[in-house]
């Protein structure tokens, strides 16, 4: 009746939910009471079968039976695996969305308070059986999905849930293993505790073990890096058991297998699919996990010194510098790895230094240089020079030696002219004409003035000719003169030319002898920081109002004549008002850039016009702001950022937008769900009445044309019985007519030829002839009759 209801749109989709519910109470009732097993496990059954559609029900009415089996019918593994399967069901959403699935959320919460379940969980996971030890992990796996915390916490407060867990990864059957491999995917998430426990029981190696065992293009390959990668991220003690346990060295055999194949193997000439650049892609992300920036400085460093002695640090080297054809997501990993791995290490950054690639013309270009090429290469993909940035970046970190050696570049005589050398490809990228290579130009040598005060004076020495025309100039007044001409155009470029000024005249008072001597450029920036016209939003305009302010107090600061700091004082009283410069220092750490890029030393961008601040000239920054404030307020409070109460601010506002974006975007999708459900089921019911009326019309139709046909039958059964009626009349008067014809002629033979002449005519002569004419005239009617009236009479 239901499906009629819903045909004709009599009850819809609640009258099939209540009859489904009232099928399932009855279900439920049957499993509780019924002594029969055979009952009870039909029962369980239908359930099963309607887990998937009618998930509330099934998952709240029949709780109770459910812990009941897996608490005190362990045994029987029949019954146990299908109250398993009806559990994972009522669980599992239809659009495997489990970020958005509030109903499997409330299950599994209703689920975890009751005591006996994780218990009664794990011991059936324990059983050997393959069904129910398959469906039990993924039962967990999907509780781990919805409520991760709370079952956590639950299985550290079983004395064995943990390892126990760890030891089904050694079951040989492969689906098991697999769905093992899964659970621990999410076990591992966002628990110190969970994870140094896996450790403890060996994880590394039973994961690396099945690496091994696996194609290089097997989707558990990547789920067992995934579980490396979440036991080593920001987890000082597993990274130190990681490198004492001497995995690193394993991890350099799989990278050495993932690029060049097992030797067994015929060498793979072809694109890589996809999941193979996924795998190594992990793989590269498990090495970066060790040598995080994040780590703590000793653990870094440890693993950076492994890696050296593995050799995996060359291996990697390698495939930056040559030509092996590898996609470029895996390219730009590992450039990123080979930055994290040289990063703050004098050692491997002079290693990488030493390295170099011989192009096809027999050039031996430095490793250093092939960077630079690649980062003011506009046809590179974004992400790649960005990698490549953050490569170079990484080798200058807290290498004073290596910073002077590109500076060298720079000074006159120190290469011949036709040599690329790291210097002049940046003084490239500063003279370029993209907004993006001008950036990375200006924050790699800033780069290389950061904490090294010598080498901006010697920076000073260095002249620049752009044309043929016109006699070299100075770097400085080249930078200057660039910065003027742009105006109030070219934001990104100006962010980066202000950030490399201020960090050039910092602590360097000829150089801001040298900015201040062309009144052009204190014009310029005392008018930019109260023009509010220029290009770009309104945040990257309080950044370069705010850069404009900083490098104002940087030249205040540093100049050393007296003469020329009162006039400097003089002018921006005048001219902008002390009030507004510090308004404008202070407002730049406010800004969602100033936010961004102070998170990681990594750009994270995803386009190339998020680039605009640098994470160490923020530091930078933080550091000399109060300083720079006291000068124009002695006496009064300021809201630098020394403090970081702005940036937490700047931080939680952030968050916050965000976290209000999401929400709405939630809610519009919901909402645009239910609308497009909506039209759907009425879509559906309109073409449902509409296709019944057509059938209802074609119906009334034939109804029609065959009442027709059998009238017309019967019209045509009598017309054939009348004309037979016709016929048999005719054929008798026909034969009557002959009869009579023939005694007629017998009659006037005998007339005509009399056998006796004289013979006296009968009396009856005259009768006789009149009734032969007229019996004459009714044969010729008969004859001559006309055809039958087909009409019934």
């Amino acid at each position: 009746m239901a499906y009629f209801r819903s045909f004709f749109g009599g009850g819809g989709v609640e009258s099939e939910e209540e009859d489904g519910a009232e099928i399932v109470e009855k279900m439920v009732e049957r499993a509780e009471t019924c002594t029969a097993l055979e009952d009870r496990r039909d029962a369980l059954r239908a359930l099963r079968s309607m887990a998937k559609k009618l998930r509330l029900a099934v998952g709240t009415m029949g709780l109770n039976v459910y812990m009941e089996v897996l608490e005190k019918e362990r045994s029987n593994q029949e019954l146990t695996a299908i109250t398993l399967e009806i559990l994972v069901a009522v669980l599992s959403s239809d659009d495997d969305n489990t970020d958005d699935d509030e109903l499997g959320e409330r299950l599994a919460e209703v689920m975890l308070k009751k005591p006996v379940f994780i218990p009664s969980l794990l011991a059936a996971i324990d059983d050997y059986d393959i069904t129910v030890r398959r469906v039990g992990i993924q039962l967990l796996t999907s509780l781990l999905r919805h409520r991760g915390p709370e079952v956590q916490a639950a299985v550290m407060a079983q004395p064995t849930g943990v390892p126990h867990l760890v030891d089904i990864v050694h079951d040989r059957r492969e689906v098991v293993r697999n769905e093992a491999v899964l659970m621990l995917c999410e076990l591992s998430r966002s628990n110190s505790q969970i994870q140094q426990l896996l450790a403890y029981e060996n994880a590394f190696v039973h994961l690396l073990d099945i690496i091994d065992t696996e194609p290089l293009d097997s989707i558990i390959i990547e789920d067992c890096l995934f579980v490396i990668l979440n036991l080593l991220r920001k987890n000082a003690m597993n990274q130190q058991l990681f490198r004492e346990n001497n995995l690193i060295s394993r991890l350099g055999v799989v990278l050495n297998t993932f690029l060049y194949g097992n030797e067994e193997d015929e060498p793979d000439s072809g694109e890589w699919v996809k999941q193979r650049t996924a795998n190594i892609i992990f793989l590269l992300q498990v090495i970066r996990s060790l040598v995080s920036p994040d780590n703590s400085v000793t653990n870094t460093h440890a693993a950076q010194k492994a890696l050296h002695q593995t050799k995996m640090l060359a291996e990697l080297c390698r495939v930056l510098l040559s030509e092996m054809g590898l996609p470029v997501e895996v390219l730009t990993e590992t450039v990123i790895a080979v930055a994290e791995a040289i990063r703050g290490n004098y050692t491997n950054q002079e290693y990488f230094a030493s390295t170099s690639l011989i192009t096809n013309e027999n050039v031996n270009r430095s490793s250093l240089v092939v960077l630079l090429i690649s980062m003011t290469a506009e046809k590179q993909p974004f992400k790649m020079r960005c990698a490549v940035f953050y490569c170079f970046l990484s080798y200058l970190h807290d290498n004073e030696f290596g910073k002077t050696k590109v500076i060298e570049t720079l000074l006159p005589a120190s290469q011949p002219e036709t040599t690329l050398s790291t210097g002049s490809l940046i003084c490239q990228a500063i003279t370029s004409g993209e907004s993006v290579q001008c950036w990375f130009g200006c924050v790699s040598l800033l780069y290389c003035l950061l904490d090294v005060e010598h080498l901006s004076e010697q920076l000073l020495r260095v002249q620049l000719s752009t044309t043929i025309d016109h006699p070299p100039i100075s770097l400085l007044k080249h930078v200057s003169n660039l910065l003027v001409s742009m105006g109030n155009r070219r934001v990104q470029m100006r962010a980066g030319v202000l950030m490399l000024l201020s960090t050039w005249l910092n602590n360097c008072p000829a150089a801001v002898a040298g900015f201040i001597e062309n009144e052009d450029n204190l014009h310029y920036l005392t008018t930019q920081i109260l023009d509010d016209c220029g290009e770009g939003t309104e945040s990257e305009q309080q950044v370069l109002k705010g850069l404009m302010a900083f490098l104002l107090l940087v030249c205040l600061q540093n100049v050393e004549d007296a003469n020329a700091r009162t006039s400097l004082e003089q002018l921006v009283d005048r001219r902008v008002g002390r009030e507004v410069v510090i308004g404008a220092v202070e407002g730049l750490s406010r800004t969602e850039q100033f936010v961004r890029a102070a998170q990681k030393p990594q750009p994270l961008t995803k386009t190339p016009n998020e680039l605009f601040l640098d994470y160490h000239f923020i530091k930078m920054f933080k550091a000399s702001e109060g300083q720079l404030l006291k000068m124009l307020r002695p006496t009064g409070e300021f809201n630098g950022t020394a403090s970081n109460d702005s940036i937490i601010q700047s931080f939680k506002d952030l968050i916050k937008r965000q976290d209000e974006e999401i929400a709405i975007l939630k809610q519009e999708a919901k909402r645009s769900a239910a609308q497009i459900e909506q039209l759907k089921q009425a879509s559906d019911k309109t073409e449902l009445q509409r296709e019944l009326e057509e059938v209802k019309k074609k119906l009334e139709g034939s109804r029609a044309l065959s009442a027709q046909n059998e009238s017309i039958q019967l019209q045509m059964q009598e017309m054939y019985r009348v004309n037979e009626q016709w016929r048999a009349e005719a054929g008798k008067y026909k034969q009557w007519a002959e009869q009579w014809q023939q005694y007629q002629l017998a009659q006037i033979e005998g007339t005509v030829y009399p056998k006796r002449r004289g013979r006296p005519r009968s009396r009856g002569s005259k009768g006789d002839a009149a009734v032969t004419y007229a019996v004459c005239c009714q044969v010729d009617h008969v004859t001559a009759a006309p055809p039958l009236d087909p009409r019934p009479r």
